[in-house]
């Protein structure tokens, strides 16, 4: 399968452009609950600027005013080096891409090096997700990257009578935050879901075998 098939369009993205400030930035890329956007100048792909990456240059290396901050052009704080795929890459080949790197996205640029789509983490996960049909349970939890985090999740799973059969961690670039997917083969999986959230877990629950 190729990207194009599951990239998310450049009419339906929210991009920045090299001349907004860190205040616009900002500004959009929280109005529509975004770690990352993509730095266009005009449609041509300039780069990436990542909310954390904000964050840690105000909070580790600025010692002047917040105000002063806020109006810094983003071209001093998005990265230029990603790696970039077209419209014809597999996701297989954009998979191993992910695997290297530390982005949540891959721009999908067209000959005139123009962006056209971003391909995300999880729509690469999705559809390596289909390949094992729907025969489980899945769900996700978000949680930091803390010792022993996923021998509680198996050793919960186990209490409830549950099988894992697949569990993939992304890192989502905020903080150290995490997004743990497991698919489960179980009769008690509501049991499961509750005693994890009772242990402190937040818990999305993705596909409920019907």
């Amino acid at each position: 399968m190729k990207v194009k098939a599951i990239m998310i369009p450049y009419v339906d993205m929210k991009c920045i452009s090299v001349d907004n400030t860190i205040k616009e930035a900002l500004a959009i890329i929280d109005e529509h609950q975004l770690l990352s956007m993509p730095v266009v100048d005009k449609k041509v792909f300039i780069g990436a600027l990542s909310k954390q990456h904000i964050f840690e240059e105000y909070f580790r290396n600025y010692d002047g005013t917040k105000e002063e901050f806020l109006q810094r052009k983003i071209s001093e704080f998005m990265r230029t080096k990603l790696v970039s795929v077209s419209e014809d890459t597999t996701i297989e080949e954009a998979a191993a891409i992910f695997i290297a790197s530390k982005f949540r996205f891959i721009p999908v640029l067209n000959k005139a090096e123009e962006l056209v789509g971003i391909v995300t983490q999880q729509a690469i996960f999705k559809e390596y997700q289909k390949l094992f049909g729907k025969d489980f349970d899945t769900f996700t939890i978000y949680s930091y990257d803390y010792k022993g985090t996923l021998a509680k999740i198996a050793e919960t799973i186990a209490k409830h009578n549950g099988n894992i059969k697949n569990i993939v961690i992304i890192n989502t670039e905020t903080m150290g935050l995490q997004e743990i997917f497991v698919r489960v083969e179980t009769e008690e999986f509501d049991e499961i879901i509750k005693a994890l959230t009772r242990k402190g877990f937040d818990v999305r629950v993705n596909q409920k075998k019907l």
